[in-house]
């Protein structure tokens, strides 16, 4: 301790001193981990590749993908005009368990319909001008390698 500081300038010092500790130990960065997907995960999101693109070619613009809620995930969200498309896709390597688009029960279509709810008015603000559009759900299933859209699933 000085002579001439007062306890309130050492204590200021050692705050100083303390912070900028803090700042160099934060600046390390944890070492990155790989995040592991399954087989089916992968296949999962080439799917979701080929409804992308299949989607654009149908002339709908893509506004996200893979949006999340704590009310589940809804796959595609487009538009087609002034109408806000939200799509499940669907893969089924074979139709004799009903098939992909049957796959899409009614509890996964509730939920659907709850995360689109959630994410209507930041959606409504950031494509329809604060308009609330006309909203349709529509399902991509993949049957083996065919691909099946059915329009206005959720009746």
């Amino acid at each position: 301790m000085k002579k001439n500081q007062s306890p309130e300038m050492i204590a200021l010092e050692a705050q100083r001193r303390a912070l900028v500790a803090r700042r160099k130990s934060s600046r390390k960065k944890p070492p990155a981990r790989c995040i592991k997907i399954s087989p089916s995960q992968h296949l999962g999101f080439v799917k979701e590749d080929q409804a992308l693109s299949f989607l654009k070619q149908q002339g709908l613009e893509i506004l996200e993908k893979n949006v999340h809620s704590r009310f589940g995930e809804i796959d595609i969200v487009a538009r087609s005009e002034q109408t806000l498309v939200i799509i499940e896709v669907r893969f089924r390597a074979s139709s004799s368990h009903g098939g992909a688009g049957a796959s899409v029960c009614l509890r996964k279509q509730q939920r659907i319909k709850q995360s689109a709810l959630f994410f209507l008015p930041s959606w409504s603000q950031r494509y329809f001008e604060g308009k609330t559009p006309f909203c349709r759900f529509d399902v991509i299933a993949f049957e083996g390698d065919s691909l099946v859209w059915i329009h206005d699933a959720f009746r």
